[in-house]
């Protein structure tokens, strides 16, 4: 048994690495993970003193220059081009860059100050995945890579997409290619990766909470086929559920305790991943808000300007990938937590399927033990108490965009209705015989 637990943990453990391997490295390129972090303790030989502080020290100057790269390119850009914008819009753009600048430095600094959460995270999400082996199920690590991966060259792809539209917007000048990319590209894509890394933790917690309700409604159909020589149940197993050998014994009550507490124990994995990436989400979730409304009002002045020309299609296309990314990134964040509430609630209705009835008093009582337990855990999941992380967020922001781009297109018609009714007021305006020699009066310059 005990070399059955090893031999299970050290498996569990290669393929745990191998699924976080790619998304660790392209995270630990742009400064989002610290570059000495490892999952589980003993991975690696260890550095001796002097080097890991060399290390560190390292890396904390490439973080600080990247987040130097892009205050200062923000900087540049601010001055250069946004000095002639309207009010509002110039008020848009300051907002982005200060939120934008704001998540890039606290993405570099954060993931140094919690370097002690990735192995905390590695080892207890190990632990679930053994104890959810000696229960019988098993949680799919491959799978988990697979989708990841695939995440990672689509981010690639989109980039890579991004950066030619901005290279032919900006007319192939490379410093102004360079510092519109460390703007907007480079800041992005360390929000990103980010993000992503709070949607991993949440995956592998949506695969272990599917894992655990597969297992309870194996037992269930186990003990209704146990309990009775009817066939119908065999007939009617469900096609997500878990084959148990039809002659073996188990110890249910003791199965059910031992899912009940792994249960437990991803709603506290969770509480603590939405605690330690709350700040970020909603600095991330207000600041796509805010790039969300300046974009669709931007994409409403370009579609009024007369005549058009191919730099007004570059940056049209710029604008609408832009929409697309900051509306991904909060599909990044909501999407996951959706996936691991339903799974999660989906146990308590599992568990009213057994019947009490034909239980054993040992098996009743972790039952009961689990249900009661499920009441302390249902309800929303929230970021930092301020933002619900619900599907039902999306339809919030929608009506709030629409609000507000309303309000964007009426103040820049209330602008530009004044400014020609200051060009047109004088020149219409009858002029007096004494000041027509006088500039300035009744006359155009």
């Amino acid at each position: 048994m005990v070399l059955e637990l090893l031999s299970n943990r050290h498996l569990f453990r290669n393929e745990f690495l191998h699924s976080a391997h790619r998304l660790l490295r392209v995270c630990q390129v742009f400064g989002t993970v610290p570059w000495e972090v490892t999952l589980f303790a003993h991975v690696t030989q260890p550095l001796s003193s002097w080097r890991e502080r060399l290390f560190r020290t390292l890396n904390a100057l490439y973080s600080l220059a990247l987040g130097l790269a892009v205050l200062s390119a923000t900087v540049l850009q601010h001055a250069e081009f946004d000095h002639h914008m309207p009010f509002v819009t110039h008020m848009l753009y300051i907002s982005e860059y200060s939120m934008e600048n704001g998540v890039v430095m606290m993405v570099l600094i954060g993931c140094h100050y919690q370097r002690d959460c990735y192995r905390h995270y590695g080892e207890q999400l190990l632990a679930v995945a053994v104890d959810l082996s000696l229960c019988g199920g098993t949680v799919d690590f491959p799978r988990i890579e697979t989708i990841f991966n695939r995440v990672l060259a689509c981010i690639a792809l989109f980039f890579a997409g991004v950066l030619t539209v901005d290279l032919l917007y900006n007319e192939l000048v490379v410093w102004r290619f360079a510092r519109s990319s460390a703007v907007y590209t480079l800041s992005n894509v360390i929000n990103v990766l980010a993000l992503l890394q709070y949607a991993y933790v949440l995956y592998v917690l949506y695969f272990c909470y599917y894992d655990t309700n597969r297992l309870l409604a194996s037992y269930n159909r186990h003990l209704l086929v146990r309990g009775t020589d009817d066939t119908r149940y065999e007939r009617r197993r469900g096609a997500h559920e878990i084959v148990l050998p039809a002659g073996a014994l188990y110890d249910y009550a003791h199965l059910i305790d031992l899912l009940r507490r792994t249960h437990l124990r991803l709603a506290q994995l969770l509480e603590q991943a939405n605690g330690c990436f709350g700040v970020l989400i909603v600095f991330t979730t207000t600041a796509s808000f805010v790039v969300l409304s300046l974009q669709f009002f931007e994409i409403y002045r370009a579609t009024t300007v007369r005549p058009w020309t191919v730099t007004d299609t570059y940056l049209l296309v710029y604008t609408v990938l832009w929409i697309v990314l900051h509306a991904a990134k909060v599909l990044m964040i909501l999407y996951p937590a959706h996936l691991v509430q339903r799974e999660r609630d989906r146990t308590g209705p599992i568990l009213c399927h057994f019947n009490p009835a034909a239980l054993e008093s040992a098996l009743n009582s972790a039952l009961a033990k689990f249900s009661s337990q499920l009441l302390h855990v249902q309800g929303p999941q929230t970021a930092c108490g301020v933002i619900n992380l619900e599907m039902t967020l999306i339809s919030t922001m929608v009506g709030a965009l629409t609000t507000y781009l309303v309000i964007l297109i009426q103040f820049d018609t209330a602008i530009t209705q004044g400014q020609t009714a200051d060009s047109n007021g004088p020149s219409s305006s009858p002029s007096l015989p004494n000041d027509t020699n006088t500039p300035g009066n009744g006359t155009t310059i």
